[in-house]
């Protein structure tokens, strides 16, 4: 019981109880967001399971110096020790004596805290005990939360927290136990690590059902002190865990992977799933079947129990940085995205309310979904993606990475997490990749795409803490440092890359629209065509742009945004137009109108081409004609440079981060001893604001700043950079000084073809495959034209050269 130290006495009645006057506690001086731990006796007299509330329940009531009421849940807990004398190869721990009830705290406002114990037997109140705690400042950050931007993660105290690390599931007693877990959290931290996914559903580390009755632990205390130890750890190395609640094998049937694995490959006996488990019938529990995790209303409370507990015993830690659901939910049985949303979203609900909305909420998928990334009731999202080597080929790695986490802030504004990547799903790439080219390069792709951290490999023990990989987080840390996250409005921007050696571009050419007549176009969105593609994409966006007269309630302009490395132009292909009326091709570039072009009813096979500037530029497509015309495609020259430029930016703050790739420094080519040749650019940044800047120029393979010097942006916005010669990677932080004033505007790039260049009407020969639109039957095709007069002198029958057709 705890010692009467104070005058505090809260004095509880309940309806229909007898009147509990409880102890009073002045519990002293206690430091912000530091633990706090309430022991109390409870009778064991009183109580036949101690992890069901409807049995005995522990709560406490916090009040806050502002106010605010805080009730968290009590927990019993066996104390257990390691007692292996060293060295060890793995801990052997043993209970300790006597069990104990608790409740564990960490205030997150510095003033006078009261609080309240209360046991409850039967929904009533028999035991009571209370106390006042003085809560004075610290250097502890707090609580992890989504920062003011919605973008990035932020802790308690303000500062930025972006997260950096990988994967480490779980431990087991083949690599070291709970003894080896402590040491890669040391090793993740002393390479500037600060994040680690962590299980706890798993049978051989750490799991409160595999053994055991369903919904009694006390059988399982022993994982329990595992989870109490790795905590203590993280808090000492500043390491913040994703902490994952359900593991898809409990609700699923584990099927051997399609290969075989090597056999000096250290993992422990996965081969388990729900047959295992404590909730299987097989085992005493109510599932028939993994199918039935998902409906069954027992399972739902016995998991709702489960997570009490853990919310009891680990929900007062800051390093907890989310919970996680489920890991993958459309890896279990009987996968129904419907039923699954519905069910993540209501233990969320339940989580929140447990928790008291001390930390994060997410869950996770193997696949893509959008219905799983859009659900509000989760802070951030998560995307994974993995290769299949060895049984297929390997495909690019950073455009793999950039695809799911892109696709999530499509259809969710909250920030985006890449927790998952492996050049195989089934077992570490030590073979593949030894250096870890792959991982070094998902990194900082993940940083400088707008995710709100860095990606975390799968194999962060079997393939990173081996081989030594941790320090390629040293460069990323100590870069991201500099950056303040979660305070700036930094946004993916397409920046340029200038040449001389026109022959180092290609063009980027896209037509994957919706080519079916009359059907309603995706909802009106900039397309921003980059030079990796189309995003978000033109697979919904209709391919018919229809006229002031027919069909004028589907008339829905595209809009486009492009960043042109060089002087270039902008080409509109037309197949077809509607043989009722003629169709009027608008062309605007940055508000103002750049040309137009008339077909004639029925005719097509004809293409547009608009001159663009180097630069940032938005574009407008239009039809003022009467009736449909059909865009064919779509085409930008000199796009695709042989280096992938990632940038983020704050037009505002002036502000600006980017990643540098060379296309031919990948982790096969390096692996197979391929040197790409270095190349020489001028970076070219858009819309920023006029004033002094310093740039450092970075070597993310080193974390060297290998160069650093002052810039100034004029009343053009641009900011340039010249680069040294790029053979592996480069990186830019670019930070405004001071206001200024207003400069004249810089002077464009000694680049050819020159501003004074015209639009240009480009008959074309038919395409050799006939696109039909329906429900109407194709008209005849024709290249005749019509002209209308812009004041502007017209080239006609420019033959168009031929380039090579780049995928969206």
């Amino acid at each position: 019981m705890l010692a009467l130290l104070g005058a505090l006495t809260l004095h509880l009645v309940v309806a229909g109880a007898q009147e509990i006057t409880p102890e009073s506690v002045f519990f002293g001086e206690h430091e912000v967001f530091a633990p706090l731990t309430l022991p109390i006796d409870i009778d064991p007299a009183r109580y036949s399971n101690p992890f069901d509330p409807a049995d005995i329940e522990l709560r406490a009531i916090f009040n806050a110096p502002g106010g605010d009421q805080r009730v968290i849940p009590g927990f019993w807990m066996q104390p257990h020790e390691d007692v292996c004398p060293p060295p060890c190869t793995a801990e052997d721990l043993r209970p300790v004596g006597p069990p104990m009830w608790q409740v564990r705290f960490a205030p997150d406002a510095v003033g006078t805290w009261t609080y309240a114990l209360q046991v409850l037997d039967d929904g009533q109140v028999v035991q009571a005990e209370s106390g006042q705690i003085d809560v004075i400042p610290s250097g502890r950050p707090g609580f992890i939360d989504v920062s003011p931007n919605q973008r990035y993660f932020q802790y308690d105290n303000g500062r930025s927290y972006f997260p950096i690390g990988h994967n480490l599931k779980w431990s087991w007693e083949g690599a070291g136990g709970l003894h080896a877990y402590r040491e890669w959290l040391q090793a993740l931290a002393a390479a500037g690590g600060n994040y680690a996914r962590l299980y706890i559903d798993v049978p051989w580390f750490i799991g409160l059902e595999w053994q055991g009755e369903a919904g009694d632990y006390r059988e399982s205390q022993a994982e329990a002190a595992r989870m109490d130890a790795i905590l203590e750890a993280a808090a000492e190395h500043g390491i913040a865990l994703q902490v994952v609640l359900l593991w898809h094998q409990a609700a699923g049937t584990y099927t051997d992977p399609p290969l075989v694995i090597p056999d000096n490959l250290l993992s422990p006996a996965a081969n388990i799933d729900w047959s295992d488990h404590a909730y299987s019938v097989l085992n005493g529990g109510p599932l028939s079947g993994p199918g039935a995790f998902f409906y069954s209303e027992r399972v739902r409370e016995l998991f709702q129990r489960r997570l009490r507990y853990i919310v009891a015993r680990w929900g007062y830690s800051p390093q907890i940085f989310a919970w996680e659901i489920v890991d993958e939910i459309d890896s279990t049985a009987n996968y129904a995205p419907e039923l699954m949303d519905s069910w993540v979203q209501s233990m969320a609900e339940y989580l929140r309310e447990i928790d008291q909305d001390r930390h994060l909420i997410t869950s996770g998928s193997r696949a893509f979904s959008p219905s799983a990334a859009a659900n509000p009731l989760l802070d951030f999202t998560q995307a994974r993606f993995y290769q299949q080597l060895p049984l297929e080929a390997a495909v690019d790695q950073v455009a793999g990475v950039l695809d799911p986490l892109r696709r999530s802030a499509q259809v969710n504004p909250s920030p985006s997490l890449l927790t998952g990547f492996s050049l195989n799903p089934w077992y570490a790439p030590t073979a593949a990749d030894p250096d870890g080219i792959h991982l070094q390069t998902t990194l900082w792709a993940a940083a400088l795409s707008g995710s709100a951290g860095s990606g975390m490999s799968e194999w962060g023990d079997t393939y990173i803490v081996p081989q030594g990989l941790q320090r390629h987080y040293t460069a990323l840390a100590a870069f991201s440092a500099g950056i303040d996250w979660a305070n700036l409005n930094l946004q993916p921007a397409e920046a340029g890359l200038y040449t001389t050696n026109a022959n180092l571009y290609d063009a980027l050419r896209f037509d994957g629209f919706n080519r079916r007549l009359f059907e309603p176009s995706a909802e009106r969105a900039t397309q921003l065509i980059a030079q990796d593609g189309v995003r978000p994409g033109v697979e919904q966006v209709s391919a018919y742009l229809y006229g002031t007269l027919y069909n004028s309630q589907r008339r829905q302009p595209q809009r486009y945004r492009v960043t042109a490395p060089r002087d270039t132009y902008f080409e509109v292909g037309i197949s077809t137009v509607s043989e009722r009326a003629m169709a009027r091709l608008f062309v605007q570039v940055d508000g103002q109108r750049s040309a137009e072009m008339i077909v004639r009813p029925g005719g097509g096979d004809v293409a547009l081409r608009v001159p663009l500037l180097a630069g940032e530029h938005d574009i407008l497509l239009d039809n003022t004609g009467d009736d449909w015309l059909e865009i064919d495609y779509v085409e930008v020259e000199h796009l695709v440079m042989p280096v992938r430029v990632l940038t983020l930016r704050d037009s505002e703050a002036g502000v600006a981060a980017a990643w540098l790739l060379h296309r031919d420094y990948t982790w096969g080519n390096v692996n197979a001893g391929i040197v790409p040749t270095p190349l020489t650019f001028r970076y070219r940044l858009d819309r920023m604001p006029s004033g002094r800047y310093t740039v450092e120029i970075w070597q993310p393979l080193t974390g060297e700043v290998i160069g650093e010097a002052l810039h100034r942006v004029g009343a053009d916005g641009v900011l340039r950079v010249e680069l040294p010669p790029l053979a592996d990677q480069l990186a830019l932080r670019i930070m405004r000084m001071a206001e200024v004033p207003a400069l004249p505007a810089a002077t464009s790039e000694p680049v050819s073809p020159t501003a004074t260049a015209q639009p240009v009407i480009i008959p074309v020969a038919p395409p050799p495959a006939t696109m039909s639109p329906t429900p109407t039957p194709p008209p005849t095709r024709t290249s005749t034209l019509t002209l209308e007069p812009l004041g502007l002198p017209l080239r006609t029958n420019t033959p168009r050269p031929t380039r090579p057709a780049i995928a969206n």
